[in-house]
């Protein structure tokens, strides 16, 4: 048995943990270090009259150095916790990987045997106190937690201090918006609707209108999902609101041209903001969150947007905002409420065309276990399938590749993505809901790609599901019309087996 710091024992000393009660705090007093393995390189010290904890590599000597302590993870299986600190650094060089450099992080073995790495953005360069934090869902076989504090692939200086854990309740952080047992509200229109089987594309341009939807129609695809996307991969932009709108006004005239051409081509439409005002953070975290000004613009965005396109046949939905993110306690307005606004300005415009929401955690099916319908009628909920994340994007982001699928030393198979989607399947039948999984993919050399493919699409096909492949003829990484190694993609000769399975899939629609 784990011996504690009598700190900790007197947070855990009780059966039942309080909601939001803190489960760690240290200010790294002596008594509080007993639990600490420091090393050589790592001290404490005192910075204006408050311990700290400082972890130093010299300079030309970049490597990887954490002070450490156990931390008893196996209490909080299943739960969310919080974890922040104040950290300040110096002179941290920047490391090959923009997820290292300073490091505040809880790791622990999940129950697949695979390591759980939790932390907020490593950072690098010097900067005074700022906050670090990290929020997180601890796996259900979670054992052999570690608290690591330090740096990584660099060198240079890092003070963390005001170390503090708490367990949440997501009920209190994103309040429900609707009774447990609400049932959502379907007009014959919506519920009569066949099911969507499609792709997204990247955007409405000529080339697109003219030769790439005839080639999707031809496929035998009923269903677009338009992402208004750009600079997908920065961070921090999108925040001067005159030139984002007038990005938008760019991107309404095009709708009305595309959705023109796909009425006349048999296919229907979702209209898909990929990005939005403020854009995302260092962790991702979309910051009109956290401002009300960008909170407005995006409200702002969906009033120009219905106003434009209502009643339009081709319309099939509008999806308010792609893949949010917003781990946290604190913020001027919850992802959901911000959609349910943006959604009734839409709906006083346009009474008819079915709203698209989305889940918190880039739209994940683990956070359909907390997501809340919205009181309104007509409301398709969204989420994107790429689990495992690391088979799908082997390759991407410099991840490992050579990952199989199925393989059963890994345990993935088609029961393997019937249980990650489960969150999914219960909101379904607890709330009567239509859903769309706006996106699933696998890289295009993953081997196996096209039974991962076959088995999600089975099962969304059992539990009745719309879905739309990502992507068509937008990254060659995703083509199912592209073959090649990892490094160099060249287009196919005949159908690819990905591509066979899309076609196989959409010979279920009615057009």
């Amino acid at each position: 048995m784990m011996k504690l710091t009598s700190a900790m024992t007197l947070l855990l000393a009780v059966g039942t943990l309080a909601v939001g009660q803190e489960v760690y705090r240290c200010q790294f007093s002596p008594e509080e270090m007993a639990e600490w393995q420091l090393g050589d390189l790592a001290r404490v010290v005192e910075v204006a009259g408050v311990r700290a904890l400082e972890v130093s590599i010299p300079a030309g000597k970049a490597g990887t150095y954490f002070a450490s302590r156990p931390f008893p993870i196996e209490q909080y299986r299943g739960k969310w916790l919080n974890m922040t600190c104040r950290i300040r650094f110096e002179d941290v060089t920047q490391p090959a990987d923009s997820w290292n450099g300073t490091k505040f992080m809880l790791t622990y073995v999940k129950g697949d045997g695979k390591t759980s790495w939790n932390h907020s953005t490593g950072q690098h360069g010097s900067s005074d106190w700022q906050q670090a934090s990290r929020f997180f869902r601890v796996d259900e076989g979670a054992s052999s937690g570690q608290f690591q504090l330090g740096l990584q692939d660099c060198s240079g200086k890092v003070w963390f201090k005001d170390v503090v854990i708490t367990l949440i309740d997501m009920a209190n952080v994103y309040p429900r918006l609707v009774p447990e047992d609400y049932r959502i509200e379907y007009s014959e229109r919506v519920s009569k609707d066949p099911v969507r089987r499609g792709m997204m594309s990247p955007h409405f341009g000529p080339n697109t209108l003219a030769k790439d939807l005839p080639v999707l129609a031809s496929w035998g695809a009923n269903v677009v999902r338009w992402q208004m996307s750009r600079n997908w991969h920065k961070r921090n932009d999108n925040q001067d609101l005159p030139e984002y709108f007038r990005w938008i006004d760019e991107k309404i005239a095009q709708a009305k041209q595309g959705l023109d051409r796909c009425h006349e081509l048999g296919l229907r439409v979702i209209l898909d903001l990929h990005v939005a005002p403020g854009g995302r953070n260092l962790d991702g975290r979309m910051n009109m969150f956290d401002n009300r000004e960008y909170a407005d613009a995006f409200v702002e965005v969906w009033r120009r947007f219905a106003t434009a396109v209502k009643g339009h046949p081709a319309l099939y939905g509008y999806d308010l905002i792609n893949e949010p993110q917003q781990l946290g306690v604190a913020f001027a307005v919850d992802y959901l409420s911000l959609q349910h606004e943006a959604a009734k300005v839409v709906r006083a415009i346009d009474p008819q065309t079915p709203i698209i929401i989305e889940s918190n955690e880039w739209d994940s099916a683990t956070a359909f276990s907390y997501l809340s319908p919205i009181p309104m009628k007509d409301v398709i909920y969204q989420a994107h399938m790429y689990f495992p994340g690391e088979y799908t994007h082997q390759g991407v982001n410099n991840r490992n590749v050579g990952l199989k699928y199925p393989d059963p030393e890994r345990n993935w198979d088609k029961e393997a993505l019937r249980r990650h989607l489960q969150p999914v399947r219960d909101f379904q039948l607890k709330h009567g809901a239509r859903i769309l999984i706006g996106e699933f993919s696998a890289a295009r050399y993953a081997e196996g790609a096209e039974h991962y493919l076959a088995d999600c699409i089975a099962i969304f096909e059992e539990y009745g599901w719309d879905w739309t492949y990502h992507a068509f003829r937008e990254s060659p990484i995703w083509s199912v019309e592209m073959t090649g190694t990892v490094d160099k993609a060249v287009p196919a000769t005949a159908d690819t087996p990905r591509k066979r399975v899309l076609l196989e899939g959409f010979k279920n629609n009615q057009r």
